[in-house]
């Protein structure tokens, strides 16, 4: 019988950068801009997708989904990043590491889908890479080893890119992921447009001022869980002192243009 076990840097046109990286540390609970969901078929009800301290590349969390029975065929267990923005990237590419839990075969498949679209819409999304349960090795350490990557050149230019992480079994194994990174080449335009809007100090453990030579029109700070915590208009800074410990998503309308900041609470 089983036993239980418990997604921005600017430095220069020809480094790689990375537009998401997620080491799912910063809470005990998945990023609040991702999402999770079961498959077309519904079935799967008991077991969803979260977040667990026994396995992990890199301390202390990982993402985790565990297997369970139904007898109405397979379950499908998803997990979708939040939107990466691909515009002005090439050669791009998805990292992540990846764990199963039992050294029995069990017929679990894992597969890395990739949509356009819509970070919900099943059928928008297309399958870039299939894994068997062997292709994770190492189970019986705590560590997870097995680093895979996935091309995600064809979608490079592309400003809205979610990807998935689809465990499909019955009754099957378990999956952790970790470190989960997209990275690609930045074109010069792209950087020059980035680097108009900056945050200072960071961290910071009250105001966070805002450096750039346009017109600041709104201002909106998100928690990890994807909820609005602060909203400020026509400012050039702003006060978080009055915020819990933690990583904040600073969301910036500026001249038309809106830009994305972490800010780090301390």
């Amino acid at each position: 019988m089983k036993k239980l076990y418990l997604v921005l840097s600017l430095l220069s046109v020809s480094v790689t950068f990375g537009q998401l990286s997620e080491n799912f540390d910063s809470a005990a609970t998945l990023p609040g801009f991702w999402a999770t969901f079961r498959g077309e078929n519904g079935l799967g009800i008991t077991q969803d997708w979260g977040i667990s301290t026994t396995r992990a590349y890199s301390p202390t969390n990982s993402a985790f989904v565990r297997y369970e029975a139904d007898t109405g065929g397979v379950n499908e267990d998803w997990l979708v990043t939040s939107a990466v923005d691909l515009t002005s990237y090439t050669g791009s590419s998805l990292t992540f590491y990846g764990g199963q839990q039992y050294t029995l075969p069990y017929g679990t498949v894992y597969t890395i889908r990739v949509s356009t679209t819509s970070q919900t819409d099943i059928s928008g999304f297309t399958t870039l890479a299939t894994y068997a349960e062997a292709d994770f090795t190492d189970v019986t350490v705590p560590a997870l080893t097995s680093l895979k990557t996935v091309d995600l050149a064809a979608y490079d230019g592309n400003p809205e890119v979610y990807i998935a992480f689809v465990m499909a079994q019955n009754d099957g194994d378990n999956w952790f992921i970790d470190d989960v990174n997209v990275t690609g080449t930045l074109g010069t335009r792209a950087f020059d447009r980035n680097s108009m809007v900056a945050l200072y100090p960071n961290p910071s453990n009250g105001i966070v001022n805002i450096s750039t030579d346009l017109t600041v029109e709104n201002v909106a700070v998100y928690d990890v869980l994807g909820n609005q915590v602060k909203t400020v208009s026509n400012a050039s800074k702003i006060d978080i002192s009055e915020m819990a410990l933690g990583t904040y998503l600073f969301e910036i309308t500026a001249a038309g243009n809106v830009y994305h900041q972490k800010i780090v609470k301390n």
